[in-house]
């Protein structure tokens, strides 16, 4: 009767063992970070419209980076005023990670550029039920201030008041004082008209 019951112990193993072979395994999806970024513009703005380049660089040549990285940094460009999207860092291993979000100075004399600095700091680290990883981003100024939804830039262009066009002139632009000359000169040789007519019938 023991054997039996060794033989049947085995034949559930081996039926388990098949089992769990077969099931199907999935790979836990890796968590990725992408920044939106914003151009904004102010004053009188340049025609045709400009190129703004910004630039996502990691604080570690080792940190994980987007595609496209060349030498350590990701750059994108945005035409005009608008908001764009840096492709996704993906992350596969636990970590803290920190990056900064800078806009590259242009060549137009007539624009103030916007210096400022984002920094991005994202947090990747094991899902309570370690089905998988989970990456946490902040966003914010120099390390310090409130956590923000995304980088903004504001570019400022001189204003330049446009040119007033020259209107046709119309009417007599004489002064009032000329006309006011010129009737008392009237007035005058009148007068001594009318005082010699005078003279000379008193005459005859």
């Amino acid at each position: 009767m023991k054997k039996w019951l060794n033989v049947f112990l085995a034949l559930v193993m081996v039926i388990m063992c098949s089992i769990t072979m077969v099931l199907p395994v999935y790979a836990a999806e890796l968590p990725g970070v992408s920044v939106p970024v914003t151009i904004s513009l102010s004053g009188t703005l340049p025609y045709p419209e400009e190129d703004y380049k910004v630039v996502l660089k990691a604080e570690d040549a080792d940190y994980p980076m987007p595609e496209g990285t060349v030498n350590g940094a990701c750059s994108m460009t945005i035409t005009g005023e608008g908001t764009a999207n840096f492709p996704t860092i993906i992350y596969d291993r636990v970590g803290v990670y920190s990056y900064r979000i800078y806009q590259a100075a242009g060549t137009n004399k007539k624009c103030t550029y916007d210096d400022r600095v984002y920094t991005l700091t994202v947090t990747v680290s094991n899902k309570t039920d370690y089905s998988g990883l989970e990456a946490t981003a902040v966003l914010h100024l120099d390390s310090e201030g409130d956590k923000l939804p995304g980088a903004k830039f504001e570019n400022k262009y001189k204003v330049e008041q446009e040119p007033t066009p020259d209107l046709p002139k119309t009417g007599d632009e004489s002064t009032p004082l000329l006309y006011a000359v010129l009737m008392v000169v009237s007035m005058g040789v009148i007068v001594r008209l009318f005082s010699t007519r005078k003279s000379k019938k008193i005459e005859e």
